[in-house]
C-alpha cells in the first residue's frame, strides 16, 4: 500500500491548471485596460481594485505551486519531514490569502455594478453585500489565522496544544462564498443576462460550488493528498472572478477587430471584382486604363483633365458616387494608387 501511495500523484494536474488559469486572468485584465485606454476612460474604482484582486491571485497561485513542490498532490505519509513542515506553512498562509483575494474580487464586480448600473436597487444590493463581504473577510481570515492555540501548531502538529475542526472550518468559509457569488450574480440579473460576462459569472458561482464539493473529501490524516484539488480550484475560482469582471470591457476590442475584418473583407471582395474584370469598360476607357502607369502624363476622367506623377488603378464606383458627373463613366472611375485599389 505505501509503494502505491509513493506513486500516486496529481501534482502535474494542479500545476497546469493553476498556471493556466493565473495567465487566463493576467491576458483579460491587460485586454481590459487596453479598452479603457481605446474609449479614453480613466481607471475607476472598479479597475484599481480589480487590479489589486490580480496581484493576490497571482501570489496564492505562487503559493499554491510552492505547495505543490513540496509535497501537495502526493500523500502525506511519503513527504519528508522538512518538506512536510513547510508544506503546512504554505497552506497555513493560502487560507486567508485565499479569502481576502476573493473578498476583493467580489468588492470589484460590486463596484463595477454601481458604475455600470445608476439603479437604486443595484446600488442598495451593492452597499449590503459589501458589506457582507468584508464581515465574512475579517471574520474568516481570523478563524483561519488564530484556528490553533498555540498558532504555530497550525503548521507544526507534533506540538502540543489544540485546533479547532479544519474541515468544519473549510465549510464554513465555502458556504457563505458561493451563498454571495449566487447573490452578487443575481443583483443586475435582469439587466446583464444576455450579456457576454454572464457566462463567467455562472462559472465563477460553479467554481465555488465545485470546490466547496470537495471539501468533503478532505482527511486530516492525509491533508497533502485530498486539499490538493480545492485548494487548487481556488485558484481557478478567483482567476475566473477576474475574467468575469474584466469581459463586460470588451467591447471596444471587440469592435475594433470585427471593424478591421469587414474592412479586410470588403478589401479583397472589390479586388477580386476588379480582377475577374466585372463591370463593361468602353473602348475610351480601356484606352486610358493602358495609359495610367506612366509617369506625367495627362488622365482624362470625363472632361476634366488631370497631371500625375503617380499609379492609377480602376476600381469599380460605389453607388453614392455615381451622381456625381465628373467621375462617371460606365461604373468605374480612376483612383490614386494610394486609396483601397489596385495599382496597374
Amino acid at each position: 500500500m505505501a509503494s502505491n501511495d509513493a506513486q500516486e500523484s496529481t501534482r502535474p494536474k494542479q500545476r497546469i491548471t493553476t498556471i493556466v488559469l493565473a495567465v487566463l486572468a493576467i491576458v483579460f485584465l491587460v485586454l481590459r485596460l487596453v479598452a479603457r485606454r481605446m474609449k479614453r476612460i480613466h481607471l475607476g474604482a472598479d479597475d484599481w481594485t480589480l487590479i489589486v484582486g490580480l496581484l493576490f491571485v497571482l501570489v496564492i497561485a505562487g503559493i499554491n505551486l510552492a505547495s505543490i513542490q513540496y509535497g501537495m498532490g502526493r500523500h502525506t505519509n511519503t513527504l519528508p519531514l522538512d518538506e512536510r513542515v513547510t508544506f503546512f506553512k504554505l497552506v497555513y498562509a493560502f487560507e486567508p490569502l485565499y479569502i481576502t483575494t476573493a473578498g476583493i474580487i467580489k468588492v470589484a464586480v460590486l463596484l463595477m455594478y454601481y458604475r455600470i448600473f445608476p439603479v437604486r436597487f443595484v446600488k442598495m444590493g451593492g452597499f449590503i453585500l459589501g458589506g457582507i463581504t468584508l464581515a465574512w473577510v475579517i471574520s474568516i481570515s481570523l478563524l483561519a489565522i488564530f484556528q490553533c492555540s498555540p498558532v504555530s501548531k497550525a503548521f507544526d502538529l507534533t506540538l502540543p496544544g489544540h485546533c479547532i475542526s479544519l474541515k468544519g472550518a473549510l465549510i464554513g468559509n465555502g458556504v457563505p462564498n458561493f451563498v454571495v457569488d449566487i447573490f452578487i450574480l443575481a443583483l443586475p440579473a435582469k439587466l446583464i443576462w444576455g450579456l457576454q460576462a454572464s457566462l463567467w459569472h455562472r462559472f465563477v458561482v460553479f467554481a465555488s460550488i465545485y470546490r466547496f464539493s470537495l471539501i468533503f473529501i478532505f482527511d486530516i490524516n492525509d491533508i497533502a493528498w485530498t486539499l490538493a484539488d480545492a485548494q487548487t480550484w481556488c485558484v481557478v475560482e478567483t482567476s475566473a472572478g477576474v475574467i468575469s469582471a474584466c469581459l463586460p470591457t470588451m467591447a471596444p476590442l471587440v469592435k475594433f477587430f470585427a471593424k478591421g475584418l469587414v474592412s479586410t473583407t470588403r478589401s479583397l471582395s472589390r479586388s477580386n471584382r476588379t480582377r475577374s474584370g466585372t463591370g463593361v469598360l468602353s473602348r475610351r476607357d480601356a484606352d486610358m486604363a493602358g495609359s495610367t502607369s506612366t509617369e506625367n502624363r495627362t488622365v482624362t476622367a470625363g472632361d476634366a483633365p488631370r497631371r500625375s506623377n503617380e499609379s492609377y488603378g480602376l476600381v469599380e464606383m460605389s453607388p453614392n458616387n455615381r451622381g456625381n458627373s465628373h467621375m462617371k463613366g460606365k461604373g468605374w472611375i480612376v483612383m490614386n494608387a494610394d486609396a483601397d485599389s489596385d495599382s496597374t
